[in-house]
Protein backbone atom coordinates (compact mmCIF):
# COMPACT_ATOMS: atom_id res chain seq x y z
CA UNK A 1 0.00 0.00 0.00
CA UNK A 2 1.32 3.39 -0.95
CA UNK A 3 2.00 5.83 1.89
CA UNK A 4 0.47 9.33 1.74
CA UNK A 5 2.14 12.23 3.54
CA UNK A 6 -0.23 14.81 5.04
CA UNK A 7 0.93 18.17 6.39
CA UNK A 8 -1.54 19.79 8.82
CA UNK A 9 -1.07 23.53 9.28
CA UNK A 10 -3.03 25.20 12.10
CA UNK A 11 -1.99 27.49 14.94
CA UNK A 12 -4.14 25.45 17.36
CA UNK A 13 -2.44 22.19 18.37
CA UNK A 14 -5.76 20.71 19.47
CA UNK A 15 -7.12 21.22 15.93
CA UNK A 16 -4.11 19.45 14.44
CA UNK A 17 -4.48 16.50 16.84
CA UNK A 18 -8.20 16.22 16.09
CA UNK A 19 -7.62 16.07 12.33
CA UNK A 20 -4.93 13.39 12.73
CA UNK A 21 -7.19 11.32 15.01
CA UNK A 22 -10.16 11.45 12.63
CA UNK A 23 -8.17 10.59 9.51
CA UNK A 24 -6.28 7.74 11.18
CA UNK A 25 -9.55 6.29 12.42
CA UNK A 26 -11.69 6.70 9.29
CA UNK A 27 -9.32 6.26 6.36
CA UNK A 28 -8.14 2.87 5.22
CA UNK A 29 -4.84 4.27 3.95
CA UNK A 30 -1.21 4.27 5.06
CA UNK A 31 -0.81 7.85 6.33
CA UNK A 32 2.19 9.78 7.61
CA UNK A 33 1.52 13.11 9.32
CA UNK A 34 3.55 16.30 9.69
CA UNK A 35 2.52 19.43 11.59
CA UNK A 36 3.13 23.17 11.39
CA UNK A 37 1.78 26.03 13.51
CA UNK A 38 2.08 28.78 10.89
CA UNK A 39 2.80 29.48 7.24
CA UNK A 40 6.56 29.82 7.69
CA UNK A 41 6.83 26.46 9.45
CA UNK A 42 4.65 24.93 6.73
CA UNK A 43 7.05 26.07 4.00
CA UNK A 44 10.06 24.64 5.86
CA UNK A 45 8.32 21.32 6.59
CA UNK A 46 7.00 20.99 3.03
CA UNK A 47 10.43 21.65 1.52
CA UNK A 48 11.91 18.97 3.78
CA UNK A 49 9.20 16.28 3.65
CA UNK A 50 7.37 16.81 0.29
CA UNK A 51 3.82 16.06 1.52
CA UNK A 52 1.18 14.78 -0.90
CA UNK A 53 -1.65 16.67 0.85
CA UNK A 54 -1.53 19.95 2.77
CA UNK A 55 -4.43 20.89 5.08
CA UNK A 56 -3.97 24.63 5.64
CA UNK A 57 -5.77 27.04 7.93
CA UNK A 58 -6.14 30.46 6.28
CA UNK A 59 -6.04 32.71 9.34
CA UNK A 60 -2.80 32.26 11.29
CA UNK A 61 -0.40 34.67 12.94
CA UNK A 62 2.55 35.79 10.81
CA UNK A 63 2.51 34.30 7.32
CA UNK A 64 -1.12 33.34 6.68
CA UNK A 65 -2.39 30.43 4.60
CA UNK A 66 -2.87 32.39 1.38
CA UNK A 67 0.71 33.72 1.43
CA UNK A 68 2.12 30.33 2.36
CA UNK A 69 0.31 28.55 -0.50
CA UNK A 70 1.70 31.04 -3.02
CA UNK A 71 5.16 29.84 -2.03
CA UNK A 72 4.24 26.15 -1.65
CA UNK A 73 2.76 25.95 -5.14
CA UNK A 74 6.12 26.99 -6.54
CA UNK A 75 8.07 24.24 -4.77
CA UNK A 76 5.40 21.47 -4.65
CA UNK A 77 3.18 21.97 -7.68
CA UNK A 78 1.70 18.44 -7.49
CA UNK A 79 0.71 18.55 -3.82
CA UNK A 80 -3.02 18.86 -3.06
CA UNK A 81 -3.85 21.87 -0.86
CA UNK A 82 -7.05 21.97 1.22
CA UNK A 83 -7.99 25.19 3.02
CA UNK A 84 -9.63 25.39 6.45
CA UNK A 85 -11.80 28.51 6.91
CA UNK A 86 -14.51 29.98 9.15
CA UNK A 87 -17.98 30.88 7.82
CA UNK A 88 -17.23 34.61 7.63
CA UNK A 89 -14.16 33.87 5.56
CA UNK A 90 -16.03 31.98 2.83
CA UNK A 91 -15.42 34.59 0.11
CA UNK A 92 -11.78 34.78 1.12
CA UNK A 93 -11.41 31.01 0.77
CA UNK A 94 -13.30 31.02 -2.52
CA UNK A 95 -10.81 33.50 -3.96
CA UNK A 96 -7.94 31.36 -2.68
CA UNK A 97 -9.08 28.44 -4.84
CA UNK A 98 -7.78 30.45 -7.79
CA UNK A 99 -4.31 29.60 -6.50
CA UNK A 100 -4.96 25.99 -7.48
CA UNK A 101 -6.06 24.53 -4.15
CA UNK A 102 -7.96 21.26 -4.24
CA UNK A 103 -10.86 22.15 -1.92
CA UNK A 104 -11.82 23.96 1.27
CA UNK A 105 -13.43 22.92 4.53
CA UNK A 106 -15.59 25.30 6.57
CA UNK A 107 -14.94 25.28 10.32
CA UNK A 108 -16.23 23.66 12.42
CA UNK A 109 -16.24 20.73 10.00
CA UNK A 110 -17.95 17.41 10.52
CA UNK A 111 -15.90 14.23 10.52
CA UNK A 112 -17.71 13.12 7.38
CA UNK A 113 -16.80 16.31 5.50
CA UNK A 114 -13.14 16.07 6.48
CA UNK A 115 -12.91 12.40 5.45
CA UNK A 116 -14.78 13.09 2.19
CA UNK A 117 -12.40 15.86 1.12
CA UNK A 118 -9.22 13.94 2.04
CA UNK A 119 -10.53 10.80 0.32
CA UNK A 120 -11.20 12.83 -2.82
CA UNK A 121 -7.68 14.26 -2.72
CA UNK A 122 -6.17 10.77 -2.34
CA UNK A 123 -8.27 9.49 -5.24
CA UNK A 124 -7.03 12.38 -7.38
CA UNK A 125 -3.44 11.50 -6.47
CA UNK A 126 -4.03 7.85 -7.41
CA UNK A 127 -5.69 8.82 -10.71
CA UNK A 128 -2.83 11.19 -11.58
CA UNK A 129 -0.27 8.50 -10.82
CA UNK A 130 -2.11 5.98 -13.01
CA UNK A 131 -2.40 8.54 -15.79
CA UNK A 132 1.34 9.22 -15.56
CA UNK A 133 2.06 5.47 -15.76
CA UNK A 134 -0.28 5.08 -18.73
CA UNK A 135 1.23 8.12 -20.44
CA UNK A 136 4.73 6.76 -19.91
CA UNK A 137 3.72 3.37 -21.34
CA UNK A 138 2.11 4.99 -24.36
CA UNK A 139 5.17 7.18 -24.90
CA UNK A 140 7.40 4.09 -24.73
CA UNK A 141 5.25 2.20 -27.24
CA UNK A 142 5.08 5.23 -29.51
CA UNK A 143 8.86 5.54 -29.36
CA UNK A 144 9.24 1.85 -30.31
CA UNK A 145 6.82 2.21 -33.24
CA UNK A 146 8.52 5.45 -34.33
CA UNK A 147 11.93 3.79 -34.23
CA UNK A 148 10.61 0.85 -36.27
CA UNK A 149 9.12 3.20 -38.87
CA UNK A 150 12.32 5.26 -38.89
CA UNK A 151 14.43 2.14 -39.59
CA UNK A 152 12.00 1.03 -42.30
CA UNK A 153 12.17 4.48 -43.90
CA UNK A 154 15.97 4.58 -43.78
CA UNK A 155 16.26 1.02 -45.15
CA UNK A 156 14.00 2.00 -48.04
CA UNK A 157 16.12 5.07 -48.76
CA UNK A 158 19.36 3.02 -48.64
CA UNK A 159 18.00 0.32 -50.96
CA UNK A 160 16.19 2.68 -53.34
CA UNK A 161 12.80 1.14 -52.49
CA UNK A 162 11.06 4.46 -51.91
CA UNK A 163 9.47 7.05 -54.17
CA UNK A 164 10.33 10.71 -53.74
CA UNK A 165 6.80 11.82 -52.79
CA UNK A 166 6.27 8.84 -50.51
CA UNK A 167 9.45 9.66 -48.61
CA UNK A 168 8.58 13.36 -48.38
CA UNK A 169 5.19 12.41 -46.96
CA UNK A 170 6.88 10.47 -44.14
CA UNK A 171 9.26 13.36 -43.40
CA UNK A 172 6.45 15.92 -43.53
CA UNK A 173 4.54 13.86 -40.96
CA UNK A 174 7.59 14.18 -38.69
CA UNK A 175 7.82 17.93 -39.28
CA UNK A 176 10.86 17.70 -41.57
CA UNK A 177 11.08 19.46 -44.91
CA UNK A 178 13.48 17.65 -47.26
CA UNK A 179 15.63 19.78 -49.57
CA UNK A 180 18.79 17.74 -50.02
CA UNK A 181 20.76 14.99 -48.30
CA UNK A 182 23.73 12.66 -48.46
CA UNK A 183 24.60 9.16 -47.31
CA UNK A 184 27.43 8.13 -45.00
CA UNK A 185 28.48 4.53 -44.44
CA UNK A 186 30.81 3.30 -41.70
CA UNK A 187 32.13 -0.26 -41.71
CA UNK A 188 33.23 -1.53 -38.30
CA UNK A 189 34.90 -4.84 -37.46
CA UNK A 190 37.12 -6.15 -34.71
CA UNK A 191 40.18 -8.34 -34.48
CA UNK A 192 38.75 -11.83 -33.89
CA UNK A 193 41.58 -12.56 -31.48
CA UNK A 194 40.38 -9.65 -29.32
CA UNK A 195 36.60 -9.84 -29.80
CA UNK A 196 35.23 -13.33 -30.39
CA UNK A 197 31.57 -12.76 -29.37
CA UNK A 198 29.16 -11.60 -32.08
CA UNK A 199 26.92 -10.04 -29.43
CA UNK A 200 29.79 -8.03 -27.98
CA UNK A 201 30.73 -6.87 -31.46
CA UNK A 202 27.19 -5.59 -32.03
CA UNK A 203 27.26 -3.78 -28.68
CA UNK A 204 30.55 -2.15 -29.66
CA UNK A 205 29.10 -1.06 -33.01
CA UNK A 206 26.15 0.46 -31.16
CA UNK A 207 28.57 2.35 -28.88
CA UNK A 208 30.48 3.55 -31.93
CA UNK A 209 27.25 4.82 -33.53
CA UNK A 210 26.22 6.56 -30.28
CA UNK A 211 29.60 8.31 -30.09
CA UNK A 212 29.33 9.41 -33.74
CA UNK A 213 25.70 10.54 -33.29
CA UNK A 214 26.53 12.62 -30.22
CA UNK A 215 29.13 14.64 -32.09
CA UNK A 216 27.39 14.88 -35.47
CA UNK A 217 24.12 16.04 -33.85
CA UNK A 218 25.90 19.26 -32.85
CA UNK A 219 26.62 20.28 -36.44
CA UNK A 220 23.66 19.00 -38.52
CA UNK A 221 20.00 20.04 -38.69
CA UNK A 222 18.48 16.60 -39.16
CA UNK A 223 19.74 13.03 -39.52
CA UNK A 224 18.75 9.40 -39.29
CA UNK A 225 21.06 6.50 -38.50
CA UNK A 226 20.88 2.73 -38.20
CA UNK A 227 23.06 -0.40 -38.07
CA UNK A 228 22.62 -3.16 -40.66
CA UNK A 229 24.99 -6.12 -40.25
CA UNK A 230 28.60 -4.84 -40.39
CA UNK A 231 27.66 -1.34 -41.52
CA UNK A 232 26.47 1.88 -39.92
CA UNK A 233 24.30 4.01 -42.22
CA UNK A 234 23.80 7.74 -41.59
CA UNK A 235 21.43 9.91 -43.62
CA UNK A 236 22.27 13.63 -43.28
CA UNK A 237 19.81 16.32 -44.43
CA UNK A 238 20.25 20.05 -45.03
CA UNK A 239 18.49 23.03 -46.53
CA UNK A 240 21.13 23.74 -49.22
CA UNK A 241 23.90 21.84 -50.97
CA UNK A 242 26.46 24.41 -49.81
CA UNK A 243 25.47 23.75 -46.22
CA UNK A 244 26.21 20.02 -46.58
CA UNK A 245 29.43 20.68 -48.48
CA UNK A 246 30.64 22.90 -45.64
CA UNK A 247 30.06 20.26 -42.95
CA UNK A 248 31.52 17.31 -44.91
CA UNK A 249 35.04 18.07 -43.68
CA UNK A 250 33.80 18.37 -40.09
CA UNK A 251 32.04 15.00 -40.41
CA UNK A 252 35.16 13.44 -41.91
CA UNK A 253 37.17 14.72 -38.95
CA UNK A 254 34.61 13.35 -36.45
CA UNK A 255 34.60 9.92 -38.06
CA UNK A 256 38.41 9.81 -38.09
CA UNK A 257 38.73 10.84 -34.45
CA UNK A 258 35.99 8.57 -33.10
CA UNK A 259 37.21 5.66 -35.23
CA UNK A 260 40.79 6.08 -33.99
CA UNK A 261 39.59 6.27 -30.38
CA UNK A 262 37.61 3.02 -30.68
CA UNK A 263 40.52 1.30 -32.42
CA UNK A 264 42.79 2.32 -29.56
CA UNK A 265 40.50 1.55 -26.65
CA UNK A 266 38.28 -1.29 -27.95
CA UNK A 267 40.18 -2.81 -30.90
CA UNK A 268 37.19 -1.94 -33.11
CA UNK A 269 38.52 -0.89 -36.52
CA UNK A 270 36.43 1.21 -38.86
CA UNK A 271 36.54 2.97 -42.17
CA UNK A 272 33.95 5.19 -43.80
CA UNK A 273 32.71 6.72 -47.02
CA UNK A 274 30.70 9.88 -47.74
CA UNK A 275 28.39 9.86 -50.77
CA UNK A 276 27.31 12.59 -53.16
CA UNK A 277 24.66 15.16 -52.24
CA UNK A 278 21.19 14.46 -53.74
CA UNK A 279 18.05 16.58 -53.88
CA UNK A 280 15.65 13.65 -54.40
CA UNK A 281 14.94 10.91 -51.89
CA UNK A 282 14.56 8.21 -54.57
CA UNK A 283 18.12 8.95 -55.77
CA UNK A 284 19.81 8.75 -52.38
CA UNK A 285 20.52 5.03 -52.80
CA UNK A 286 23.27 6.11 -55.21
CA UNK A 287 24.84 8.29 -52.49
CA UNK A 288 24.80 5.37 -50.03
CA UNK A 289 26.15 3.00 -52.71
CA UNK A 290 29.08 5.35 -53.42
CA UNK A 291 29.75 5.79 -49.69
CA UNK A 292 29.72 2.02 -49.14
CA UNK A 293 32.10 1.46 -52.02
CA UNK A 294 34.56 3.87 -50.41
CA UNK A 295 34.70 1.82 -47.19
CA UNK A 296 37.90 -0.21 -47.32
CA UNK A 297 38.60 -3.18 -45.10
CA UNK A 298 40.99 -2.26 -42.34
CA UNK A 299 42.80 -4.86 -40.24
CA UNK A 300 45.32 -4.37 -37.45
CA UNK A 301 48.58 -3.92 -39.39
CA UNK A 302 51.82 -2.18 -38.52
CA UNK A 303 50.30 1.01 -39.99
CA UNK A 304 47.15 0.73 -37.84
CA UNK A 305 49.25 0.18 -34.71
CA UNK A 306 51.22 3.27 -35.68
CA UNK A 307 47.90 5.13 -35.99
CA UNK A 308 46.89 3.92 -32.52
CA UNK A 309 50.18 5.12 -31.02
CA UNK A 310 49.79 8.45 -32.82
CA UNK A 311 46.26 8.96 -31.51
CA UNK A 312 47.30 7.96 -27.99
CA UNK A 313 50.16 10.47 -28.09
CA UNK A 314 47.80 13.25 -29.24
CA UNK A 315 45.40 12.34 -26.40
CA UNK A 316 48.25 12.56 -23.88
CA UNK A 317 49.05 16.07 -25.20
CA UNK A 318 45.46 17.22 -24.76
CA UNK A 319 45.19 15.65 -21.29
CA UNK A 320 48.70 16.74 -20.26
CA UNK A 321 49.31 13.15 -19.16
CA UNK A 322 53.08 13.01 -18.60
CA UNK A 323 53.24 9.24 -18.08
CA UNK A 324 51.27 8.45 -21.26
CA UNK A 325 53.25 11.13 -23.13
CA UNK A 326 56.59 9.47 -22.32
CA UNK A 327 55.22 6.02 -23.17
CA UNK A 328 53.82 6.96 -26.58
CA UNK A 329 56.77 9.15 -27.57
CA UNK A 330 58.89 6.00 -27.23
CA UNK A 331 56.38 3.83 -29.11
CA UNK A 332 55.84 6.37 -31.88
CA UNK A 333 59.54 6.88 -32.42
CA UNK A 334 59.94 3.10 -32.52
CA UNK A 335 57.28 3.09 -35.28
CA UNK A 336 59.16 5.84 -37.15
CA UNK A 337 62.60 4.24 -36.92
CA UNK A 338 61.53 0.57 -37.13
CA UNK A 339 62.80 -1.39 -40.11
CA UNK A 340 65.07 1.31 -41.43
CA UNK A 341 68.61 2.41 -40.67
CA UNK A 342 68.45 4.96 -43.48
CA UNK A 343 68.64 8.35 -41.73
CA UNK A 344 67.13 10.11 -44.75
CA UNK A 345 64.03 7.88 -44.55
CA UNK A 346 63.72 8.53 -40.81
CA UNK A 347 63.86 12.30 -41.44
CA UNK A 348 61.04 12.06 -43.99
CA UNK A 349 58.89 9.85 -41.77
CA UNK A 350 59.53 12.13 -38.78
CA UNK A 351 58.40 15.20 -40.71
CA UNK A 352 55.31 13.33 -41.93
CA UNK A 353 54.46 12.61 -38.28
CA UNK A 354 54.87 16.28 -37.37
CA UNK A 355 52.24 17.10 -40.00
CA UNK A 356 49.94 14.28 -38.80
CA UNK A 357 50.19 15.37 -35.16
CA UNK A 358 49.36 18.96 -36.08
CA UNK A 359 46.30 17.83 -38.07
CA UNK A 360 44.99 15.61 -35.26
CA UNK A 361 45.44 18.14 -32.50
CA UNK A 362 43.53 20.63 -34.67
CA UNK A 363 43.39 23.42 -32.10
CA UNK A 364 44.71 26.19 -34.37
CA UNK A 365 47.98 26.54 -32.48
CA UNK A 366 50.51 28.28 -34.69
CA UNK A 367 52.23 30.68 -32.31
CA UNK A 368 55.36 28.67 -31.65
CA UNK A 369 58.43 28.83 -33.90
CA UNK A 370 58.33 25.03 -34.17
CA UNK A 371 55.34 25.38 -36.55
CA UNK A 372 57.06 27.65 -39.05
CA UNK A 373 58.82 26.74 -42.28
CA UNK A 374 62.03 26.22 -40.24
CA UNK A 375 60.59 22.94 -38.92
CA UNK A 376 61.33 21.18 -42.20
CA UNK A 377 64.93 22.51 -42.18
CA UNK A 378 65.43 21.39 -38.57
CA UNK A 379 64.16 17.91 -39.44
CA UNK A 380 66.44 17.56 -42.45
CA UNK A 381 69.49 18.56 -40.36
CA UNK A 382 69.25 15.80 -37.74
CA UNK A 383 72.34 13.59 -37.78
CA UNK A 384 71.35 10.63 -35.57
CA UNK A 385 68.48 8.81 -33.85
CA UNK A 386 68.98 10.72 -30.61
CA UNK A 387 68.51 14.12 -32.29
CA UNK A 388 65.46 12.82 -34.15
CA UNK A 389 63.79 11.62 -30.96
CA UNK A 390 64.72 14.86 -29.14
CA UNK A 391 63.10 16.95 -31.90
CA UNK A 392 59.94 14.80 -31.75
CA UNK A 393 59.77 15.22 -27.97
CA UNK A 394 60.42 18.99 -28.15
CA UNK A 395 57.79 19.44 -30.87
CA UNK A 396 55.16 17.56 -28.81
CA UNK A 397 56.15 19.32 -25.58
CA UNK A 398 55.44 22.70 -27.14
CA UNK A 399 52.06 21.45 -28.29
CA UNK A 400 51.28 20.21 -24.78
CA UNK A 401 52.07 23.63 -23.25
CA UNK A 402 50.03 25.50 -25.86
CA UNK A 403 47.06 23.16 -25.39
CA UNK A 404 47.25 23.54 -21.62
CA UNK A 405 47.25 27.34 -21.97
CA UNK A 406 44.27 27.20 -24.32
CA UNK A 407 42.40 24.99 -21.85
CA UNK A 408 43.05 27.48 -19.04
CA UNK A 409 41.88 30.38 -21.22
CA UNK A 410 38.73 28.46 -22.16
CA UNK A 411 38.05 27.66 -18.50
CA UNK A 412 38.26 31.37 -17.66
CA UNK A 413 35.68 32.16 -20.36
CA UNK A 414 33.37 29.42 -19.07
CA UNK A 415 33.77 30.63 -15.48
CA UNK A 416 32.92 34.19 -16.51
CA UNK A 417 29.78 32.91 -18.21
CA UNK A 418 28.71 30.95 -15.11
CA UNK A 419 29.37 33.89 -12.80
CA UNK A 420 27.24 36.20 -14.98
CA UNK A 421 24.41 33.63 -14.93
CA UNK A 422 24.56 33.26 -11.13
CA UNK A 423 24.65 37.03 -10.63
CA UNK A 424 21.47 37.34 -12.71
CA UNK A 425 19.61 34.34 -11.22
CA UNK A 426 20.83 34.24 -7.59
CA UNK A 427 17.25 34.43 -6.24
CA UNK A 428 16.30 31.20 -8.05
CA UNK A 429 17.03 27.63 -7.03
CA UNK A 430 20.19 27.33 -9.16
CA UNK A 431 21.68 23.83 -9.48
CA UNK A 432 24.87 22.40 -10.98
CA UNK A 433 22.70 20.56 -13.53
CA UNK A 434 21.32 23.94 -14.73
CA UNK A 435 24.83 25.32 -15.14
CA UNK A 436 25.83 22.11 -16.94
CA UNK A 437 23.15 22.68 -19.59
CA UNK A 438 24.33 26.28 -20.07
CA UNK A 439 27.98 25.53 -20.82
CA UNK A 440 27.79 21.86 -21.96
CA UNK A 441 30.13 20.61 -19.21
CA UNK A 442 29.52 17.97 -16.57
CA UNK A 443 28.34 19.09 -13.10
CA UNK A 444 31.43 17.51 -11.51
CA UNK A 445 33.77 19.48 -13.82
CA UNK A 446 31.95 22.73 -13.04
CA UNK A 447 32.32 22.00 -9.33
CA UNK A 448 36.07 21.53 -9.81
CA UNK A 449 36.30 24.81 -11.76
CA UNK A 450 34.76 26.73 -8.85
CA UNK A 451 37.07 25.04 -6.35
CA UNK A 452 40.21 25.55 -8.41
CA UNK A 453 39.69 29.08 -9.71
CA UNK A 454 37.59 30.71 -6.95
CA UNK A 455 38.83 28.63 -4.00
CA UNK A 456 35.22 27.94 -2.97
CA UNK A 457 32.48 25.49 -3.80
CA UNK A 458 29.42 26.23 -5.94
CA UNK A 459 26.95 26.44 -3.02
CA UNK A 460 29.15 28.84 -1.06
CA UNK A 461 29.61 31.06 -4.11
CA UNK A 462 25.84 31.36 -4.68
CA UNK A 463 25.37 32.08 -0.96
CA UNK A 464 28.07 34.77 -1.05
CA UNK A 465 26.34 36.51 -3.98
CA UNK A 466 23.04 36.43 -2.11
CA UNK A 467 24.66 37.88 1.01
CA UNK A 468 26.21 40.72 -1.01
CA UNK A 469 22.75 41.63 -2.33
CA UNK A 470 21.25 41.25 1.15
CA UNK A 471 23.81 43.69 2.60
CA UNK A 472 22.96 46.25 -0.06
CA UNK A 473 19.23 45.89 0.68
CA UNK A 474 19.80 46.12 4.44
CA UNK A 475 21.65 49.40 3.99
CA UNK A 476 19.55 51.00 1.27
CA UNK A 477 15.96 49.76 1.61
CA UNK A 478 13.08 49.69 4.07
CA UNK A 479 12.32 46.03 3.37
CA UNK A 480 11.94 43.78 6.40
CA UNK A 481 14.37 40.94 7.10
CA UNK A 482 11.77 38.48 5.88
CA UNK A 483 11.19 40.43 2.66
CA UNK A 484 14.91 40.68 1.97
CA UNK A 485 15.20 36.91 2.47
CA UNK A 486 12.47 36.40 -0.17
CA UNK A 487 14.23 38.80 -2.54
CA UNK A 488 17.45 36.78 -2.54
CA UNK A 489 15.91 33.29 -2.59
CA UNK A 490 15.47 32.32 1.09
CA UNK A 491 11.85 31.57 1.99
CA UNK A 492 12.75 30.68 5.58
CA UNK A 493 13.78 33.78 7.57
CA UNK A 494 15.52 31.68 10.22
CA UNK A 495 17.63 29.95 7.61
CA UNK A 496 18.44 33.30 5.97
CA UNK A 497 19.59 34.65 9.33
CA UNK A 498 21.82 31.62 9.96
CA UNK A 499 23.44 31.89 6.52
CA UNK A 500 23.96 35.64 6.91
CA UNK A 501 25.53 35.19 10.36
CA UNK A 502 27.84 32.48 8.99
CA UNK A 503 29.27 34.88 6.41
CA UNK A 504 29.13 38.21 8.28
CA UNK A 505 29.49 37.15 11.92
CA UNK A 506 26.28 38.97 12.86
CA UNK A 507 22.54 38.78 12.20
CA UNK A 508 20.89 40.89 9.47
CA UNK A 509 19.37 43.22 12.10
CA UNK A 510 22.75 43.77 13.74
CA UNK A 511 24.26 44.50 10.35
CA UNK A 512 21.50 47.01 9.55
CA UNK A 513 21.93 48.73 12.93
CA UNK A 514 25.66 48.94 12.35
CA UNK A 515 24.99 51.26 9.42
CA UNK A 516 22.46 53.43 11.22
CA UNK A 517 22.90 55.28 14.49
CA UNK A 518 19.28 54.69 15.40
CA UNK A 519 17.22 51.56 14.72
CA UNK A 520 15.02 51.72 11.67
CA UNK A 521 11.25 51.29 12.12
CA UNK A 522 10.49 47.61 12.37
CA UNK A 523 8.24 45.97 9.85
CA UNK A 524 6.41 42.65 10.13
CA UNK A 525 8.95 39.88 10.04
CA UNK A 526 11.91 41.78 11.52
CA UNK A 527 11.44 40.00 14.80
CA UNK A 528 12.03 36.61 13.15
CA UNK A 529 15.72 36.27 13.98
CA UNK A 530 17.40 33.01 14.92
CA UNK A 531 20.76 32.40 16.54
CA UNK A 532 21.08 36.11 17.41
Amino acid sequence: MEKYKILIVDDESIEREAIKFILNKELNEDLEFYEAANGQEAISSAALNSPNIIVMDIQMPGLNGIEAVKVLKKILADSKVIFLTAYDQFDYAHEAIKLGVEDFIVKPASNERLVEVINRAIKTLKDEKQQAITKEMMASKLEQVSKYLENEFLSSVINGDIENEQGKEYLDFNGIKFECGMGIVVRANADEAMVSSGLRLQVMRRRLLDAIDTRINKIVRQKYSTIIKDYIYIFIMGERQNELLQIQEKIRKILNEVGSLFALEHQLYSDFGIGDICNKLDCLWKSFSTAKANCNKRIPTRDSRNEQDLQALVKSLKDKDEAAFNKYIDLLFEDISSGSEDLEMIRIKLYEHFVLIRERVSDNIYESDIYTFDLFNQTMKISNHHEAKYLLRDFCNQYMEKLDKQKSDKTSIILDKLIVYINLHYAENITLDQLSSICDLSPSYISKVFKKHLNTNFIDYVSSVRIIVAKRLLKNSLLSIKEIGYEIGYFDSNYFTRVFKKYEGMTPSDYRNKWYNTSMPKKDGDEVEADK
